[in-house]
């Protein structure tokens, strides 16, 4: 008899320890993924109650209708074509075709499923059908048409932050679409060529060497002396039986950190990447937010990826961004704020607040602190190495008159096919009092980040300070 209460007691103490568990992971799954799933396009709540209720108006943050909902039920967007198709990744569609943009991930809002129960009944009272509440986002509709028009003939995106606050003033891909015209894509929506695909949030790309970043702010980490050391550049940098090049096999000499990371020296930063080691390099990659799950409310961002080399020769490649790493250009440009911000990297921001059925604001998104990757001090030592990469480096392309502008270059290869053009990055930021702006940009196959990208994002940057930003 005893034997079996001391059983009846350990299979209680079981159940209850699972029951526990099942609780807290529940709980956590709510908190965690609750605004995921209320606004998921597939959640029969949503789909059953979009004929019922008249959605809300989406609009940029000067107060552009990019849609809306006219007298008969039916979404339309706006008129101007250009900015149909500029902003056609942040805005999305009403028929779920795409389902990273406001239309879908902002439906819980549009829809006016978080209504309070007065809002409710003040709209039961007045006899009006049911109506959501419009959604004022912070992008600049003028800027993200511009900035879309500058990728030209390139697949690829653009990003443009303010690197104080996380507001996305511009999020742009391409090629775009138009919502009037959805049907030839149909069945495509898993092709990563498609243009329902948002290159912004969920392409991943080979970062290339604006990665360096990252092993610059590694250096700058475990080296007291990084900014003294110096190294040799022979244009090729034999590790085992692999060689590591310089773009053209360009001999750089002798050169310390910072002048190495202006002319983006690959013998250089690969040099200490095998010298810090895999796991220092990794540790500082996730400090980052590589490997991270990105759960923010108002959009979705793909999660980078950066898997540890275990040759050396991978490792060295590594350093300089050519190994397995993949990187979307918001979660780059989220890197770039964080070095402007002094170390402090902002939780990017699509929506800036809600507008209710009787005119009130509410539910202003705040800024955001998402992390702190590195030291202030680092931060602005890291500053001055993207300044010096505009002023008289592979940047140099990347110059707006009046504005100091640091930046980092890329040129990403993706195929051993010599006929297959290398992607072009080029990240940066505007290092002045009161223009807290950063820029990523990304172009597929276009050549050198140097000669392609840095130009676009001088462009984008130029149209930014014309607009007062």
């Amino acid at each position: 008899m005893i034997l079996q209460k001391r059983n009846i007691r350990i299979m209680l103490t079981v159940f209850l320890a699972l029951f526990a568990g099942l609780t807290v992971y529940l709980a956590y799954s709510v908190l965690t993924y609750g605004e995921r799933w209320a606004t998921n396009p597939y959640n029969p709540r949503i789909a059953s109650q979009k004929s019922q209720v008249k959605a809300g108006d989406i609009l940029d943050r000067n107060g552009v209708t990019l849609a809306t909902t006219d007298a008969k039920g039916n979404r339309v967007y706006t008129p101007d074509a250009q900015v149909r198709k500029a902003l056609s990744s942040v805005v999305g569609d009403s028929s779920g075709m795409t389902t990273s943009g406001a239309e879908t991930f902002m439906a819980n809002y549009l829809l006016g499923f978080n209504d309070s129960v007065i809002e409710r009944f003040y709209q039961e009272i007045t006899g009006a059908k049911r109506e959501g509440s419009d959604a004022v986002l912070t992008v600049d509709s003028t800027l993200s048409t511009h900035a879309y028009n500058l990728l030209g003939n390139y697949r690829g995106a653009a990003v443009v932050m303010n690197y104080q606050t996380g507001e996305i003033l511009a999020s742009v891909s391409k090629p775009g679409f138009d919502p009037y015209n959805l049907s030839q894509y149909k069945g495509d929506t898993d092709n990563e060529d498609s243009p329902l695909v948002n290159r912004a949030t969920m392409g991943r790309y080979t970062p290339g060497s604006v990665f360096k970043l990252i092993t610059a702010a590694a250096a700058l980490e475990y080296y007291p002396d990084a900014l003294t050391r110096t190294y040799t550049c022979k244009g090729e940098l034999p590790v085992g039986e692999t060689v590591i090049t310089d773009a053209n096999g360009e001999v750089h000499g002798k050169l310390d950190l910072k002048r190495a990371f202006a002319v983006s020296c690959n013998n250089t930063f690969a040099t200490i990447g095998m010298d810090l080691g895999a796991d220092k390099l990794k540790a500082e990659a996730e400090k980052f937010g590589f490997n991270n799950n990105f759960l923010f409310g108002d959009l979705l961002l793909y999660s980078s990826s950066y898997k540890s080399p275990t040759k050396k020769s991978d490792l060295g490649w590594s350093a300089v961004g050519q190994y397995k790493d993949l990187v979307t250009p918001l979660h780059m440009c989220m890197i770039t704020a964080a070095v402007a911000n002094d170390g402090v990297m902002m939780e990017p921001k699509l929506l800036k607040h809600l507008v209710n059925v009787r005119g009130y604001d509410y539910q202003e998104l705040k800024p955001a602190e998402y992390g702190r990757p590195l030291s202030a001090k680092n931060a602005k030592t890291l500053q001055d190495m993207m300044v010096l990469a505009v002023q008289s480096g592979t940047g140099s392309r990347a110059r707006v008159a009046g504005w100091t502008v640091g930046g980092k270059t890329g040129t990403a290869e993706v195929s051993e096919d010599e006929d297959v053009s290398p992607n072009a990055w080029f990240v940066g930021f505007v290092k002045e009092e009161g223009h807290p702006i950063c820029v990523a940009v990304v172009l597929e196959n276009a050549g050198s980040g140097g000669s392609k990208a840095a130009p676009v994002a001088a462009g984008i940057l130029k149209k930014a300070k014309e607009l007062g930003y």
